[in-house]
């Protein structure tokens, strides 16, 4: 992983190093006197790093595409002057300015932006990101989740930190109750082994504290790989072969599509019950981002696992 080395120097040779260490200095002067005037708080955020939040922002930055989803479905999208490159929904979303990838995403474009606040998640984005930000002047507050409660959890405290606590409780709420009807549609019924599948080459599945993982049980499954470590641990076929799913999950995004033809061909993956009976599913990507649309991705793997006869 490269890392990112900002050094604001006015020292040396390097005119455009020079310039930019202006920029630097002077982006983190104005953000904090910004900051001073619109009374900052300091808060701790969902990662337990101590924040100081402005008391009203309006120029916000997402660094995760679950984020992202999150503005918009508190209605404030207007206030959103820059996102990442993965940020594709809704669709307004992709015309924002992107500031680049989620791991290493580029500070001078943040910068130029002038937020008054940045929004990560230590999912996608990494600890020396949030903290170059914070010396140019331009607070990250950190959401997390790694359960469907938890993804509630980080609307409702979002809704908190951005000033609309009251539209960001009537999501949850509705969010809630969908979970609910779920959960008791497939409440009492057989709960067939699920193993998901991240990528096939080498076998990356999902750990059993993950919010994904999360989401299969709700749906009335039992995810593989209870003993596994990890957010994204491997799977070798050999250690697979025993747990044998009753169903095989893919998400289908444009990276990835391996045919079921295939995997009926592979060593390891054709003697599986999963694959010998055809339970393979390709389901929305939307069960890889925990924000609002996560329950639409419950929803379906429900009516995958326990269709309605």
């Amino acid at each position: 992983m490269v890392k990112y080395d900002l050094h604001c120097r006015l020292s040396g040779p390097d005119p455009e190093r020079s310039g930019w260490a202006w920029a630097c200095i002077l982006a983190a002067t104005l953000s904090a006197l910004l900051s001073s005037a619109a009374g900052a708080r300091l808060v701790k955020d969902q990662t337990g790093r101590m924040v100081n939040v402005p008391e009203n922002p309006h120029r916000l930055v997402s660094l995760a595409p679950n984020i992202t989803e999150i503005v918009y479905a508190l209605g404030l999208g207007d206030e959103l002057v820059g996102d990442t490159d993965y940020c594709d929904f809704p669709p307004e979303a992709e015309k924002k300015p992107h500031v680049g990838a989620m791991v290493n995403p580029s500070l001078e474009r943040i910068v130029a932006l002038k937020p008054d606040l940045a929004l990560g998640t230590p999912e996608a984005n990494r600890r020396e990101t949030a903290d170059q930000l914070e010396r140019l002047g331009i607070p990250v507050y950190g959401v997390t989740a790694n359960t469907l409660e938890g993804t509630l959890g980080s609307i409702e405290n979002l809704g908190k930190i951005l000033g609309c606590a009251a539209e960001a409780r009537s999501l949850v709420a509705q969010m809630q109750a969908r979970i609910d009807r779920v959960e008791k549609r497939v409440e009492g019924q057989p709960k067939p082994t699920v193993l998901f599948v991240v990528w096939y080459r080498p076998l990356i599945t999902v750990g059993p504290h993950s919010f994904i993982a999360d989401v299969i049980r709700a749906a009335g499954g039992v995810p593989t790989g209870d003993n596994l470590k990890g957010e994204w641990p491997r799977l070798t076929l050999e250690e697979l072969q025993p747990q044998n799913p009753d169903v095989i999950l893919f998400p289908k995004t444009e990276s990835f599509s391996p045919s079921t033809e295939e995997l009926q061909r592979l060593p390891g993956w054709k003697d599986l019950r999963a694959v010998k009976d055809g339970r393979m599913f390709f389901v929305s990507e939307t069960v890889m981002r925990s924000g609002p649309r996560l329950v639409d991705a419950l929803e379906e793997l429900a009516g995958i696992l326990h269709p309605v006869r």
